[in-house]
């Protein structure tokens, strides 16, 4: 009996650990052609609505201080028609507004 439970564990396992997403692998199909201006300009659409909501906030150096010493706060909330293009956006917006230190809001949501 104990040789048959492990046999079912160990398949349990195996089958859920193959259904999960990698964490590599989801950052590696995201599009890296989309603009910092993408999707539209919104307000927060109600839930069940369908529309994906993606909000960045973060910094970047401001162009008046120099030595690092000026903050800029980049804020963004903007709707998309898919995740996928979501996703892109953040994608773009971490790459552009990173160099001041780390995002502090990175989400796409489907409300």
């Amino acid at each position: 009996m104990p040789k048959v439970l492990n046999t079912v564990i160990l398949t349990f396992a195996l089958a859920v650990s193959t259904m999960l997403p990698k964490t590599g692998e989801a950052w590696a199909q995201v599009r890296k052609d989309v603009s910092e201006f993408a999707g539209e300009r919104c307000n927060t659409p109600p839930r069940g609505s369908g529309v994906v909501v993606g909000q960045f906030s973060g910094v970047d150096d401001s162009p008046f201080v120099s030595g690092g010493d000026g903050r800029v706060p980049i804020t963004r909330f903007r709707c998309f028609a898919s995740m996928e293009e979501c996703k892109g956006w953040l994608y773009t917006m971490q790459s552009k507004y990173s160099n001041a230190g780390p995002p502090s809001l990175v989400r796409c949501d489907v409300r």
